[in-house]
């Protein structure tokens, strides 16, 4: 391990050392333009000085610093985001119950009920046409003895349930373990910021870090340095700026089809531009955050000299994190299922159109993601985005698929419409049967298909202009990639954005498809690419007095964007002067003397 300036040098002799011996840098992150851009990074104003004045004055201070401060501002901004003690507690009840109710209901479905019996039972004018008794659910489709015999499907079922009993018991005594760290950090709101949870409804997050910053003049949070506010939000954001790093330099790009559950958009990486596409859904995301992010920093903030040395071992990591999740994957998925199921089948039910509604990917949060945007004013920013993002797609319209689907609402709509005037003149009459369902089942059939088929026609009034609505878009996600530029009404574009905003029903199945598809990436595709990622790391990393190592991608575009923007101010600035001496010194030399300002204005004339 090294810290602060050792850990600086060790580091950039890792970056000599690793330029001489990898032979996958190819141009990673040499000459070859991105291909998707940085975007603007958003810098939170630094307030004050670097050094505290207190100290200047004999002012004593808290000589009780914080040991972890990442650790600590997590908690504090984690605080600010639930909003006070009560709602986390309640949050934590909710979870727990949700959490509970899930695995009870899954045990309750997927073992206790005779499907076969529950589908042979005869229930009410079927009891009364076939002679019987009414039948009792309880007993003709609950089994009593759900385990016997027991097979290999009720045994991963049993498994499931075991695993994730256990992890609820988890779930359960970690947050007593934490509830002592969250009433610090309360107490730390009440006393030393002077903020309660109901203020915290409403305050921003800039004036909770400008108390934290003015803190300091009365308590020690860094022995260090006096910490500004751009040096907590760089603290904040420490791993998540090297994953938008990853992204925007495509480091996280694999050789993987266009087929593959959760693939993005094409880059090119290498000197040879080999065409690899982005993924990132959201099982990737975890096990990358804590095979690398997680893993790469010691008790000091800066980058282990062991983790960049040693390539091998985060393949190992890697694949045995893979290996663990394939064994993990029936059990995910049975989870996953019923969670889905339990999340969106009222949804579904009631809304039918919602499952051809849209909505940002994980990629695509991440690829939009600024350097330092903390997750709330993200979520803000990009929720912003989809009604636009929405409008943009609508500039494609496809007018066989409007046409049909227009036949298609005008049929089931009418059936539903003749079952409904059937409901009005008699009630019973929809208990009736044919082709062994009864009315009140093709009601709902027929009412599903006629609302999924409405939102796939598409407006008659709509007026195409695919430039405009995409410069609505590009406003809120700050993202344009310069083959986008003048093609926004090609299909190429609009492929590679429906990419990006996808259905919700798709996303919905690619993210069950990626419980299966994440142990493949991570024993066979990332791997290979572990020598990129790690160069990238050193070379992307530099370390800041208070603050540790930080991804140096924003030193970089934040730096030569503050020059490029203060030698234009500077130069408009001057123009405007020179301007305005000129004609101050036109309109003096017409008013003092007007023969000679005529005479020598005919002088310029022929002379040029």
């Amino acid at each position: 391990m090294f810290g602060s300036r050792k850990g600086g040098n060790a580091l950039g002799r890792f970056k000599l050392k690793w330029q001489r011996e990898s032979s996958l840098t190819t141009g990673l992150l040499g000459d070859v333009p991105p291909e998707i851009e940085l975007s603007e990074y958003g810098r939170v104003p630094s307030p004050g000085s670097e050094s505290p004045s207190a100290l200047l004055n004999g002012e004593s201070l808290n000589l009780e610093p914080i040991t972890d401060l990442d650790l600590f501002f997590e908690r504090l901004y984690s605080y600010y985001c639930e909003k006070g003690l009560w709602c986390i507690i309640i949050k934590w009840i909710v979870e727990l119950l949700s959490l509970g109710f899930t695995i009870c209901f899954s045990g309750f479905f997927l073992l206790y009920v005779d499907w076969n019996g529950l589908r042979n039972a005869k229930c009410g004018m079927d009891a009364v046409e076939s002679g019987i008794k009414p039948c009792d659910l309880s007993k003709e489709a609950l089994d009593e003895h759900p385990l016997t015999p027991l097979t290999v499907s009720k045994a991963v079922i049993v498994g499931y349930l075991g695993i994730f009993s256990i992890y609820w018991i988890f779930c359960f005594l970690r947050f007593f373990a934490q509830l002592k760290d969250i009433l610090a950090i309360r107490h730390f709101y009440y006393d030393s910021l002077h903020v309660t949870d109901n203020e915290l409804q409403t305050i921003p997050w800039a004036t909770i870090l400008e108390k934290v910053v003015q803190l300091q003049n009365s308590q020690q949070l860094c022995i260090v340095k006096y910490l500004s506010a751009h040096d907590i939000v760089m603290r904040l954001m420490r791993k998540e700026n090297y994953l938008i790093g990853m992204l925007n330099k495509g480091v996280l790009a694999f050789p993987i089809s266009i087929w593959v559950p959760g693939a993005g958009p094409v880059v090119k990486v290498g000197r040879g531009l080999i065409q690899h596409r982005l993924i990132l859904t959201k099982t990737l995301e975890w096990t990358l955050n804590w095979c690398i992010l997680q893993s790469m920093f010691d008790r000091n903030f800066c980058v282990k000299r062991d983790f960049v040395s040693t390539p091998k071992t985060l393949k190992r990591r890697l694949m045995l994190v893979g290996l663990v999740m394939l064994l993990l994957s029936p059990f995910l998925v049975i989870f996953m299922l019923v969670y889905l199921f339990l999340r969106h089948a009222e949804q579904f039910y009631n809304h039918p159109s919602t499952a051809s509604s849209r909505r940002w990917s994980n990629l695509s949060k991440w690829i939009y993601r600024e350097y330092n945007e903390v997750d709330h004013l993200f979520k803000h920013r990009i929720n912003s985005s989809i009604i636009h993002a929405s409008d943009y797609l609508r500039q494609f319209p496809s007018p066989i698929i409007s046409i049909i689907a227009k036949f298609i609402s005008f049929v089931f709509g009418g059936f539903a419409a003749v079952l409904l005037i059937i409901a009005f003149l008699e009630e019973s009459l929809l208990e009736g049967h044919i082709f062994g369902r009864n009315l009140f089942w093709y009601a709902a059939v027929f009412g599903t298909i006629t609302a999924i088929s409405r939102a796939a026609i598409a407006e008659e009034l709509l007026v195409l202009d695919p430039e405009g609505t995409m410069s609505m878009v590009v406003q809120h996600t700050h993202y344009m990639p310069k083959r986008w530029r003048g093609k926004e009404n090609s299909e190429a574009v609009r492929l590679e954005f429906a990419t990006l905003f996808q259905y919700t029903g798709m996303m919905l199945l690619e993210e069950m498809a990626s419980i299966f598809l994440t142990p493949y990436l991570l024993m066979f595709v990332v791997p290979k690419r572990v020598d990129d990622i790690l160069q990238f790391i050193a070379d992307f990393t530099v370390h800041v007095e208070g603050v540790g190592h930080v991804c140096r991608s924003l030193f970089t575009s934040t730096l030569m964007k503050q020059c490029l923007d203060s030698f234009g101010l500077f130069f408009m600035r001057t123009f405007t002067a020179i301007n305005m001496f000129l004609s101050l010194a036109v309109t003096i030399c017409k008013l003092v003397c007007p023969f000679t300002f005529h005479v020598l204005l005919c002088f310029m004339s022929w002379q040029f």
